[in-house]
């Protein structure tokens, strides 16, 4: 008896069978089918799909035959699958290889034996579709291609299996890399490394490495070791000493089976390591190669790393330059918010009433003396810094800007660390999530010395409005007397010189009014006398108080009232002053014999009052501060016309005060129309 040769692709020919995941799986009908149809069409009493392992010969269809397998060194099919055509013995007794073959000499007593190899895609000849019988026999030209038809089948049913456990792998790849991108708890080098072991597990590799690769050093960043630690995070080695310089001459993953039987068996890092197999991917961020995720046994891997594998070992490269990429960019951020002045924050306010601040920089400590930690999961500890003067209007901000999502911006006091009050002004922008939670962002900064000194220019306006109001007051009541003849006749020259005095001492009376109005408005001390009125009443007054400066401009006033009877609870005289302001600006802005439009408006539940020029319109670069104190356009043709540059800002602050707003449209060269609004009481037919 001559026991069967092993061919020469043995090792990757068992790996490839191990793959088909058929061995010891339970029987099939579409493999019974065809040994069923092989048994009948060529009269034979048995008929086998043979799958030849290391030792055995395993049947996974079995027709006329109790045996599920048999020994391999005494196996016909183990002679069969050396070659690619059909392995026929037509009389065993006359063939010395089988005569005292045990399957010969005792049950099931071959006598004739006809096995056509099966192989898989990769031409690996993984068992026999072979057909027995007890009586030699005489096997034609004719039933040789029959067999190898049916063979045909069988080997396509492989093809199946392959597909099948081809997108089985590629599922399970999937699913893997699913669960591990969505496991997020621990640190990023936490979450890596733990990628790394379940890849490990997953590749049945002993070692796997995220490497930083910088000029010609290879450090490694994570790493995890089945077989043992020999590595170290952090540890640096040339580049030219490690399979990654292999991969880093090209682009994509690299797949190294057998180390010895490749062509890279003679470069250094092969003899300096000795790993027979090896996959990798480069790590891509910002389309620079900075790394790679490398995988590696001591072992070769056979019958080689699957499509499926290099993709997986591919995708989660990817994965891996995502989170490096997020941990550069937090890196940088945390390095660029450290040097902000103030704080970055963002504040959470919930459906059902408590807050936090999900995130918030360093300079919590420098603001609230308090850590990120703190107020994390609750902001109850910044708020109990809050000055107990200032907590209901901070609280009614933030309720109004959760309610209309328009930005929030407070000015308010808190206790410091070290036990002082300091003033602190916080800007942020509202954002309305699914669940109903708002979340803010935006910054909070220490206005301390800025607040003192404004409460110090401010009361030095005051105190020397106050002061120089006394003597103004006489200067001109003197003034007054003096031109009215109370001292006697004067001469024109000394009339017009007192004229002109008058008229300057009058402007600065009014520039002295404008800094009291606007000092009382900001310090919250001006007195509004509100009442329920037409608006019309308030306006027309405005208009005929203008007309006479109208006039010496030559520039036309028209009035319309497109809704009548409009109503608000207003105080009429700070209403006038308003709409005043806004007629005094568009006539000293107006071109001679040109016409200013003033309209009474209903816009939903507001009364709009437009005054409309044709003047040169508001400058671009000056949109920005029109309503700031003292704000006045630059350029010559703006600082011809006299003002102080209150009357804006003072009529910003007026309509707020009452409930109201201020607006404008405009464009340069070609005219502008400033609005107040108010809100109205609609006449009882309407509600």
């Amino acid at each position: 008896m001559k026991a069967p040769d092993y061919p020469a692709n043995e090792a990757s020919r068992l790996a490839a069978l191990q793959a088909t995941q058929l061995l010891d799986s339970p029987p099939e009908e579409r493999f019974d089918r065809v040994t069923r149809l092989a048994a009948r069409l060529f009269d034979v009493p048995i008929c086998l799909v043979s799958l030849v392992d290391k030792d055995r010969q395993w049947f996974k269809s079995c027709y006329g035959l109790d045996a599920t397998e048999t020994g391999r060194d005494i196996s016909f099919c183990g002679h069969a699958i050396l070659g690619n055509d059909i392995f026929l013995v037509e009389d065993t007794l006359a063939d010395e290889r089988f005569a005292d073959n045990p399957l010969v000499t005792g049950p099931p007593n071959i006598r004739f034996y006809a096995g056509t190899p099966l192989a898989d895609l990769e031409g690996n000849r993984l068992g026999t579709l072979c057909l027995i019988d007890t009586s030699p026999r005489h096997f034609p030209s004719d039933d040789k291609q029959a067999l190898r038809d049916l063979a045909d089948i069988i080997e396509r049913e492989f093809r199946y299996q392959e597909l099948s456990s081809y997108y089985t792998e590629r599922t399970r790849a999937l699913n893997i890399l699913n669960d591990i991108a969505l496991e997020t708890q621990g640190s990023n080098g936490e979450r890596i490394e733990r990628a790394l072991s379940i890849a490990c597990l997953y590749l049945k590799i002993d070692t796997a490495i995220v490497s930083k690769i910088t000029g010609d050093a290879y450090t490694i960043l994570w790493h995890h070791e089945r077989r043992g630690p020999s590595l170290q995070n952090g540890l640096t080695l040339p580049l030219a000493q490690t399979y990654c310089a292999i991969l880093m001459s090209q682009p994509d993953v690299l797949a190294i089976d057998h180390m010895a039987h490749s062509p890279y068996r003679d470069l250094p890092c092969y003899q300096l390591f000795g790993l027979e197999s090896y996959l990798a991917a480069p790590i891509w961020v910002n389309g620079e190669a900075v790394g790679t995720l490398n995988f590696s046994s001591a072992s070769p891997r056979l019958p080689g790393f699957t499509e499926t594998e290099k993709t997986f070992v591919s995708l989660l490269a990817r994965w891996v330059a995502d989170l490096i990429q997020q941990q550069d960019q937090a890196a940088t951020l945390d390095k660029l918010v450290s040097n902000a002045p103030g704080m970055l924050y963002q504040y959470r306010l919930w459906p059902d009433g408590h807050s936090s601040f999900p995130y918030t920089s360093e300079g919590i400590r420098r603001i609230f003396g308090l850590t990120a930690h703190d107020v994390f999961e609750d902001a109850t500890p910044a708020f109990k810094r809050i000055h107990r003067e200032d907590m209901p209007r901070v609280f009614e901000s933030i309720q109004q800007s959760a309610k209309t999502l328009e930005p929030w911006e407070t000015r308010y006091r808190i206790m410091t660390p070290e036990g002082h009050w300091r003033w602190i002004e916080g800007k942020a922008n509202p954002e309305k999530l699914p669940e109903g939670s708002i979340l803010w962002h935006g910054y909070i900064v220490d206005i301390d010395e800025r607040q003192k000194s404004e409460e110090m220019k401010n009361q030095f306006v005051s105190t020397v409005s106050h002061e120089l109001r006394t003597p103004l007051t006489s200067i001109a009541g003197s003034l007054g007397l003096i031109l009215g003849g109370a001292t006697g006749d004067l001469s024109e020259k000394t009339r017009q010189m007192l004229n002109i005095t008058r008229r300057n001492a009058d402007q600065l009376r009014a520039l002295i009014d404008d800094l009291l109005d606007i000092e009382k408005l900001i310090s919250g001390n001006m007195l509004m006398a509100m009442e329920q009125l037409p608006i019309a009443e308030v306006v027309t007054t405005a208009v005929e108080h203008i007309q006479s400066y109208a006039n010496q401009k030559q520039v036309q006033l028209c009035l319309k009232e497109t809704s009548s009877g409009l109503q608000a609870h207003i105080d009429p005289q700070r209403l006038q002053q308003a709409v005043a302001n806004l007629l005094s600006n568009a006539v000293k802005f107006s071109p001679a014999n040109e016409e200013i439009t003033v309209e009474i408006c209903k816009v939903g539940d507001h009364a709009v009052i437009e005054v409309s020029d044709k003047g040169s319109g508001v400058p671009d670069n000056f949109r920005d501060r029109i309503f700031e104190k003292f704000a006045q356009a630059d350029g010559s043709s703006a600082r011809a016309k006299e003002g102080t540059g209150l009357g804006l800002a003072i009529t910003k602050q007026l309509m707020q005060a009452m409930g109201g707003d201020v607006g404008y449209e405009s464009e340069e060269g070609a005219g502008a129309t400033f609005w107040l609004s108010v809100p109205i009481q609609l006449p009882a037919e309407e509600k």
